[in-house]
């Protein structure tokens, strides 16, 4: 948090969500309130009239207040996408959707990266969901790109 003039500046932060009930997205965002800090998080379900939107122009217009409107994603894997700016945020934000979860090892939670970005929101769900499905089924420790990370 930082504070000039007595004028406090929030980190701004952006999770979209598929797959989950507005009372469950409602309990996580009360769980990371609860933390305090200087991050203002909002949450927003994804909706159909975004799945062809790039990534950037979605966070952008969400980030700007923008109605983008559409019906409410519900089926498919649970997915939640976090434009956060620190790893150790995601870790709390998993933590909070986790928590108020059945199966929580079934959500698929990504950040949203640069590459990202350039994806529309359907070509980021596809590729993170691809990549949940392998995570699962093979052991990070026995990739030797992994073991770079």
């Amino acid at each position: 948090m930082y504070q000039n003039n007595r004028k406090m500046i929030m980190q701004q932060e952006m999770c979209l969500f598929r797959g989950f009930t507005k009372d469950q997205a409602t309990q996580a965002l009360n769980l990371l309130s609860q933390e305090g800090g200087e991050f203002n998080t909002r949450f927003a379900p994804m909706t159909d009239s975004m799945e062809t939107m790039k990534m950037e122009e979605l966070i952008t217009a969400l980030f700007e207040g923008t109605a983008l409107g559409g019906k409410a994603l519900t089926e498919g894997q649970r997915v939640v996408l976090m434009a956060v700016t620190q790893k150790e945020r995601a870790v709390t934000v998993m933590r909070a959707v986790k928590s108020v979860s059945e199966d929580p090892q079934d959500i698929v939670f990504a950040m949203v990266t640069q590459t990202a970005l350039q994806w529309t929101l359907q070509e980021y769900i596809d590729h993170i969901s691809e990549e949940h499905e392998y995570m699962k089924t093979h052991n990070p420790a026995d990739d030797p790109d992994m073991k770079k990370v």
